[in-house]
């Protein structure tokens, strides 16, 4: 019923004349029952045009506005090859992709790159978390410096070959990988019904550890990072720029930089987060200590720069896996504010979503931080 049409319980009738009498009489059998009708559906209606509008308008943004909880689409996971001619490289992928994926309504694009000696699997947490919220995520496994090193049979482990990952071929061959995989993206969406809505002006850039300085590098960072052996990570200057402009913002889980290169990291000047912790080094493989992965946000351009640090935040729970048995409590944590603060950040830079980003510089992350924790932007 609309306010304009007529009560569906009163029929509807052409105007007639009535004598005097008769209009009298009418009036009062009228009387009492008319002005209660009107009131009543007067009140119907403002309470449907109410709701309406409270449905329609955006809901405040909280620490229980759901970016710390699954969000509400499904999704479909699949595997993928991307055969890289020119670096005659077969990189493995993971993507997900939530439901619907039409044309109609394209979604942002985050990739994520793991760290030394990881795979396609790393970064599970995030991806489920950021693609459940609308964003495709893919994950790219990078030959070289991936399990490969260390997986000589099941479960076994080989921590001295992780460091025939670390060179600076495998940092550059990482970085060429992202921009393969963002071609072949291009490539693929007209042919792939199931990457139709797939928005590449719209790509964040996300790692861990040796991926987080991929993240770095191609994320304008004018000096190549690469854990080096033991004691400090190694670089060097390209010999042409690495940046990817396709990139439009970037997360890193545990980035490195060391005192001589800190001043390269002000070349990126796209919005970036840096999420590291107390306890986050590198130990006797590389050396790496929190305050050189601290040093990375300091570094950064101001204004766009944002830095989420846990009291309670070791090197392997940034890789976004399960909470351990040994570290349950320590590890929920970390892994829901971290997932929570991560996607706001996405929806603020790659959704342009301007509650997001208000509530990114109020007080909302600091409303879930522990004793210790600390978020800040510059």
């Amino acid at each position: 019923m609309s306010a304009s049409s007529p009560p569906a319980c009163v029929p509807h009738r052409a105007p007639f004349a009535l004598s005097g009498a008769a209009r009298l009489q009418r009036s009062a059998q009228a009387a009492p029952i008319w002005p209660l009708y009107w009131l009543l559906y007067g009140l119907l209606v403002s309470l449907l045009i109410w709701s309406g509008a409270s449905r329609s308008q955006p809901v405040a943004m909280s620490g229980d506005a759901g970016l710390f909880d699954p969000g509400p689409f499904t999704l479909e996971r699949f595997d993928d090859n991307l055969v890289d001619g020119p670096a005659n490289r077969s990189l493995p992928l993971r993507l997900r992709v939530p439901r619907p994926c039409a044309a109609a309504t394209p979604r942002p694009v985050i990739l994520f790159s793991h760290g030394l000696g990881g795979s396609r699997a790393g970064g599970a947490r995030w991806g489920e978390h950021w693609a459940s919220h609308g964003f495709i995520v893919i994950h790219l496994q990078h030959p070289g410096s991936d399990e490969s090193l260390w997986r000589a049979g099941p479960g076994t482990f080989d921590a001295a070959r992780l460091r025939l990952g670390m060179t600076p071929e495998q940092a550059i061959l990482r970085v060429r990988d992202v921009a393969a995989v963002l071609d072949w993206l291009a490539g693929r969406q007209a042919s792939d019904p199931r990457l139709a809505c797939l928005d590449l002006a719209r790509v964040g850039m996300s790692g861990h550890s040796f991926g987080a300085q991929t993240t770095q590098v191609v994320a304008g960072q004018g000096r190549l990072i690469w854990p080096s052996a033991a004691i400090q990570p190694g670089s060097a200057t390209p010999a042409a720029p690495l940046r990817d402009n396709r990139i439009s913002a970037a997360i890193a889980f545990s980035p490195a930089i060391r005192g001589a290169d800190e001043a390269s990291v002000a070349a990126i000047t796209l919005p970036f987060m840096v999420v590291t912790g107390a306890l986050d080094d590198g130990g006797a493989l590389t050396g790496v200590t929190p305050a050189m992965r601290r040093a990375v946000y300091e570094r950064l351009a101001p204004g766009k720069a944002w830095l989420l640090w846990f009291a309670e935040g070791d090197h392997m729970v940034f890789n976004g896996g399960s909470p351990r048995a040994a570290r349950q409590q320590a590890d929920a944590h970390v892994l829901r504010v971290a997932g929570g603060l991560s996607l706001a950040f996405w929806r603020a830079t790659l959704l342009n979503d301007a509650q997001a980003a208000l509530w990114l510089s109020g007080d909302g992350p600091r409303a879930v931080l522990s004793p210790g924790d600390t978020f800040e932007s510059r």
